[in-house]
C-alpha cells in the first residue's frame, strides 16, 4: 500500500511540475508605443503584444490623439490594428475601433485586438483615421515584434 501511494504521489508531482514549468503554457508580454502624424494630427497607440506558444496577440490598451485647435472637439476618429507573422508572411484581418475616438490630447482606453499563428518574428500595424471637416487625414505606424 505504501509503495502504491508513493507512486501516485510521484506521478502527481511529475504532472504538476510539467504543467507549471512547460514553456508551451508560459505566456510572455511586451509593451509597445506606436505613433504617426498627418496634417497636424498625431496619433499614439499603446499596444501590448502577448506570445503564448505559437500564437502572437496584439491588443491596444489606450490611445492619445493630438489635433489642431479647430479639430480638438471632434469625436469621430478611428484606430485600426492588424498583426503580421513571418512564418506565413501574412497579415491578420484589420480590427477596428468604434467611430468615437476623441482628439483632445488626453490618454484614453481603447481595446482593439488581433492575432496570428507565429512563434518567431511578427509585426503590429496601427492605422489612425483622424476626424476633421472635409477629407479625414490618415497615418500608419508599424513595429517589429521579435521573439521574446
Amino acid at each position: 500500500m505504501l509503495i502504491k501511494n508513493k507512486r501516485a504521489l510521484l506521478a502527481g508531482l511529475a504532472i504538476a511540475s510539467v504543467l507549471t514549468a512547460s514553456p508551451l503554457l508560459a505566456e510572455s508580454r511586451k509593451d509597445y508605443t506606436l505613433s504617426c502624424s498627418a496634417n497636424g494630427f498625431t496619433g499614439t497607440a499603446y499596444v501590448t503584444a502577448v506570445r503564448n506558444g505559437d500564437l502572437l496577440f496584439a491588443t491596444t490598451t489606450g490611445y492619445t490623439i493630438k489635433a489642431p485647435r479647430e479639430s480638438q472637439s471632434r469625436t469621430s476618429a478611428n484606430l485600426n490594428l492588424r498583426v503580421w507573422g513571418a512564418t506565413k508572411n501574412a497579415w491578420s484581418p484589420w480590427s477596428y475601433s468604434n467611430d468615437n475616438l476623441q482628439q483632445d490630447g488626453v490618454r484614453r482606453p481603447v481595446f482593439v485586438k488581433a492575432s496570428v499563428n507565429e512563434s518567431r518574428l511578427g509585426a503590429v500595424e496601427v492605422n489612425f483615421i483622424f476626424d476633421k471637416t472635409g477629407t479625414d487625414p490618415r497615418c500608419t505606424a508599424k513595429e517589429m515584434i521579435r521573439k521574446f
